[in-house]
């Protein structure tokens, strides 16, 4: 019994741990989007707006594992390789799949 107990307790711990992580990168993904990505991607920028929901969550995974064409390309070369995971992240948080868009 306190064994299942222990376990059981590692469980919820990693599982809030696990979730907390999760919602730190999507954070830092939505800094990096307001100052990197909204530089160019906003109303009457030099991009135009770009909307997170235009995606599923599928479709901005694929785009994000592509290489950068080469208009994002000198952009992302600035970005670390968790900066891009993060930005996936908060994409993905926001895609047209997704059914619960608080938090």
């Amino acid at each position: 019994m306190k064994k299942m107990c222990a376990s059981l307790l590692c469980f919820i711990v990693l599982v809030a741990f696990g979730f907390e992580a999760f919602a730190a990168d999507w954070r830092e993904g939505k800094k990096s989007y307001r100052s990197v990505c909204m530089s160019c991607h906003k109303t009457r920028g030099e991009a135009g707006r770009l909307a997170l929901d235009i995606k599923t969550q599928a479709e901005w995974s694929t785009f994000f594992a592509q290489e950068p064409d080469s208009i994002h390309l000198k952009v992302w070369e600035k970005l670390s390789s968790d900066d891009i995971g993060s930005l996936e992240k908060y994409f993905r948080k926001y895609a047209k799949d997704v059914k619960d868009l608080s938090g």
